[in-house]
Formats: structure tokens, sequence, C-alpha cells
């Protein structure tokens, strides 16, 4: 069993570590791959794959894209060669990351929307018009019993719509809260979720 944290920022964005700093922190806590998914932007992407080829870690490339308001929310792509530009409508923002052959994934979904999470009416209007590849159903913001039972039951009624269910840290600290909650996996990540 292989263990990913899918869901990792650098200073590029809102993160408070380098891009060496976060490789670092990823193989010291044992992890076999991380995605880079700075907010808005790519500019780290590259360095932290390299740095992560050199250390014998997976990284998979991608973005945080915060979509148009009032909401903002935010939307994952994974397996991304160039950014998404920010500030489309949810619908579009998906469709680009598809038209690159990246993977979306929901992240941190029906938090507060000052977390540019997903709320459940937006979710499913979104996913009666386009496919999305996965979500995160465990992550480190604390939920609530309230929100957990709204997820979880949205997660059951959608099953087949939302892909891949997965765990991530949303890292912004390296070292202080990677790999808190992780994605587990056999052979290919990508195949895999």
């Amino acid at each position: 069993m292989l263990v990913a944290d899918p869901h990792c920022h650098t200073f590029a964005s809102d993160g408070m570590v380098s891009p060496a700093e976060l490789v670092d922190a990823a193989v010291r806590a044992g992890l076999n791959l991380i995605a880079i998914t700075d907010h808005d932007t790519m500019a780290n992407a590259r360095e932290v794959v390299e740095r992560g080829e050199a250390a014998g870690l997976a990284v998979v490339a991608g973005q945080e894209v915060t979509t148009k308001g009032p909401a903002q929310t935010h939307i994952l792509g994974w397996f991304l060669e160039k950014p998404i530009r920010r500030s489309m409508t949810v619908t579009d923002s998906v469709a680009a990351i598809h038209d690159q052959g990246g993977l979306v994934i929901i992240p941190h979904p029906f938090m507060p929307v000052y977390f540019g999470s997903i709320q459940p009416g937006m979710l499913r209007r979104l996913i009666d018009k386009e496919a999305v590849d996965g979500m995160e159903v465990m992550f480190t913001v604390p939920i609530g019993a309230r929100r957990r039972k709204v997820l979880d039951d949205f997660l059951i009624e959608n099953r087949e719509r939302l892909g891949a269910h997965v765990g991530a840290s949303d890292c912004h600290f390296g070292r202080h809260d990677i790999a808190q909650v992780v994605t587990a996996y056999e052979g290919d990540f990508r195949t895999a979720v």
C-alpha cells in the first residue's frame, strides 16, 4: 500500500514553506506521493516535481483554482501542464481542467464559504452538468457533526457521480501539518483514483 497527501501548498500561494521544505517534509513523513496545489498558480510546481524526483518522491503537478464569485469556490486540478485561469465559473473551471487531461477533485466540501468550499446545492448542480473525478472526504479542517452528516448523506446519495474518495491534509506548514490526513492507494496513483 502506498500513501499520498494530494493537497499541498508552498509560498507561491498561501503556504509557509519552500518547494525544498515541502519535499523534505513529505519524505520525512514517509509519503510516496504528494500533489502540489498552490492557489491560482503553478509557479512552484516544476521545482517541486524536480525536487521530488531527486528524492524518490512522486509529485503530481496541480492547482487549487479559485472560481468566480460570489462564493469563490475552490476546485483542485491534478495532473496539469499549465495553470488554470481563476475567476471562471465552477463549471468552466472543471471543463478547463478536463480539457488538459487533468483530474477534478472537490476539496474540503461543505465547510463554511470562507474556506472556499463548495456547498451541497452547487455541487449537485455541478455533477448534473460535469463529471468530477474525486472528492476529499477526509481533511484536517474540523467539520462538526452536522456538516459531517450532510457530507456523509451526500456521498451516499451521489456515490457513483463523485469519483474517488480521497483524504488530504491541505498542507500549508510542511512538517507541521503534512500527512495528517492521507490517501492510501495501490499501483499508479492516477489509475487508482
